[in-house]
């Protein structure tokens, strides 16, 4: 009997801990990381199926974390030319930074998180993992990997959130932070948009970091759209929303209920004041400025940061994921704010810069 309740115990625990277990993939492709184990989370299909997304997950000593010692999570995503384990790398180096200032904000309280939304451009092996169209990910598109099992990129967030949101897992968790930079910061920004009601108990805190451009809430332009017919179309709009994925929310809602659903998000704008670069994403981010910095500024002209949303600016960062994730906003946001569940958050960094480069607008990098 002793014996018989040793092993259920230990069998329990197993089970908890390897709760978010996907089928293991051999991924020789991807690199280890310091701090890192290479995860296969299981995530449901529309079809009630089973698929395994990619991530790189905290690993701290070489063993798996307590989970009933972790009080907060943070999910950093990646940009349009994939790179977790990069994306991984600069949280993990911002941790160690953070725990400098609060000693208490370490490899055992943060779980640290690097999802991998594989597209079809890069060289994995699309039949074992979930996979999307280019980076239709970066906009909820339903995956075309593998064959016969459909989900959206935002159903799998709903699901990580969902995990970490678990009180059975994480008794203590406190706050969660999905985090992006460059394309993942647009999918940050359009997930909060249109991301379901998951009624979690866990706050969560959207950082947006240097998006080429955003979902714009209404149909209002700063700049003329007579030579783009489609600059309100989905993703820079929500005209034509064609997704699997809440898709009878927001053509049924539209607009106003996509405004509201967005008004409940905590969002973290932040913008590092060297970035003038670009995404060539058709006519669309055009008619909302010339480069990221005037995009930014005028989707804040148009939509005001709420009382509870925060917005800051880096002086000397460019379109650097290691340097914004490193910075005084990467600090708060990502770790310090609200660290022990009391709401606590540090006041906006820097002010607003001037929206442009003087001389030739240039096409910077896609990280």
């Amino acid at each position: 009997m002793l014996l018989l309740l040793i092993y259920t115990t230990l069998f329990t625990s197993f089970v908890c801990a390897q709760q978010y277990a996907g089928r293991r993939v051999a991924v020789p492709e991807l690199p280890p990381v310091t701090g890192a184990e290479l995860a296969y989370f299981n995530i449901k299909d529309n079809n009630g199926g089973n698929v395994t997304l990619l991530n790189y997950f905290s690993f701290p000593n070489g063993k798996r974390q307590d989970t009933t010692k972790v009080q907060r999570a943070v999910l950093y995503i990646h940009g349009a030319n994939g790179g977790s384990d990069g994306y991984f790398g600069a949280i993990h180096e911002a941790l160690n930074k953070a725990s400098q200032l609060n000693p208490n904000v370490n490899q055992d309280s943060v779980a640290l998180m690097a999802p991998y939304f594989t597209s079809t451009k890069n060289n994995i092996e699309r039949s074992d993992i979930v996979t999307w169209d280019d980076v239709s990910w970066s906009f909820g598109a339903t995956s075309v990997y593998p064959h016969g099992h459909n989900v959206s990129s935002y159903d799998a967030l709903d699901q990580i959130l969902q995990y970490f949101n678990d009180v059975r897992t994480y008794p203590n968790m406190k706050e969660i932070v999905v985090g992006g930079h460059s394309m993942g910061a647009q999918m940050v920004q359009r997930y909060a948009a249109v991301g379901k009601e998951l009624f979690l108990h866990v706050p969560v805190v959207y950082w947006s970091a240097n998006p080429s451009s955003f979902v714009w809430l209404d149909s209002n332009r700063p700049l003329p759209t007579d030579s783009c017919p489609t600059y309100n179309d989905w993703h820079h709009g929500l005209d034509n929303y064609n997704m699997d994925y809440e898709r009878m929310f927001v053509r049924t809602l539209g607009s106003l209920g996509v405004r509201l659903r967005y008004g409940s998000r905590h969002i973290a704008y932040a913008r590092g004041l060297n970035d003038f670069g670009d995404y060539p994403d058709g006519c669309g981010p055009d008619t909302t400025g010339a480069n990221r910095g005037q995009r930014m500024y005028n989707f804040l002209d148009a939509f005001p940061a709420d009382s509870g949303d925060t917005v800051d600016f880096l002086a000397g960062i460019g379109h650097d994921t290691n340097g914004m994730a490193a910075s005084e906003s990467g600090l708060n946001r990502l770790f310090l704010d609200n660290f022990n569940g009391n709401g606590t958050r540090r006041a906006n960094v820097g002010e607003r810069g001037p929206p442009t480069r003087p001389g030739k607008r240039r096409l910077e990098d896609l990280n």
